[in-house]
This record gives structure tokens, sequence and C-alpha cells, in this order.
């Protein structure tokens, strides 16, 4: 699996994914009890989550799952979604999304992991400001 250098995007450790143009790809490491974004669906793309290792929590439409090694789950475009890890170990998972394009997101608000407090960095409030103004532009949209 080839993959770019990994980025910190809002506390998880993301690699996109190189893949055809028809869907994206990106590798995650989610570290222990980190939260993931507010609720939200993306417009026009259908996601992916498929855990590898460690356990994820997956909340849809009102639906809690949690989610273990070799199980995924498919969010259908327009579902309202969001997602953590609520445990005391690591979560490795990817994600994917078709069409291609949401991963674009990931490059654009990442904090190169090979920088000094890159983590910190990624969910410092300039940062998370800049995601919840400009999220939509990637077809993320927060739920009300």
């Amino acid at each position: 699996m080839a993959t770019q250098a990994a980025k910190w995007v809002l506390g998880h450790l993301a690699s996109l994914v190189e893949t055809s143009d028809h869907y994206g790809m990106v590798y995650i490491h989610t570290p222990a009890h980190t939260p993931g974004p507010p609720p939200h669906y993306h417009e026009d793309a259908t996601e992916l989550f498929l855990i590898l290792r460690g356990r994820l929590e997956v909340v849809c439409d009102g639906k809690v799952m949690v989610l273990g090694p070799g199980e995924s789950f498919v969010v259908p475009k327009g579902s309202v979604h969001t997602f953590s890890n609520r445990e005391a170990e690591e979560v490795e998972w990817v994600t994917s999304y078709a069409p291609d394009g949401f991963q674009q997101f990931f490059a654009d608000f990442g904090v190169d992991a090979r920088e000094e407090n890159a983590r910190e960095r990624s969910v410092a409030g300039e940062l998370v400001g800049r995601v919840i103004a400009n999220c939509g532009r990637y077809g993320m949209i927060l739920a009300q």
C-alpha cells in the first residue's frame, strides 16, 4: 500500500493512500481516548470504516456501534455520523470515500508528523477554527 507522508489531522495520524480516481482512501492511527470530529455528513460521498486493530466507536444517524478488527461499516451519503476512540489502546483503521475527493481534507488540514508538536498543533484552536469554517468546501457539512 503506497501512502503519502503522515499528517496529524484533528488528533488522528492520517496517511493518504494512492488509489484510482474512483475512490479515495486514508490509513489512520487514532490514539487512545481521542475524540472524533463533530457530527457531520458528506453531501456527495459514501464513506467506509474498516478496522484493522483496536476498537472504534462509530455513530451514524443516532445508532452507536463499536467496531473491532476486521469489522467495517458503510456510511451512506447524507447520513450524520462521527467516530471516536474511547478505548485505552490505539486504533488502526482505514477510511475510504466514493467518489474520490474528500481525502484532500486530510492533506489540506494536516500537520506534517515530522514537525515538532504536530499532534498538539493539529487540535489547536486556530486550526480547528479553520476546519469548522472551511469543511463545507470539501462536502463535509456539520450537523446543526
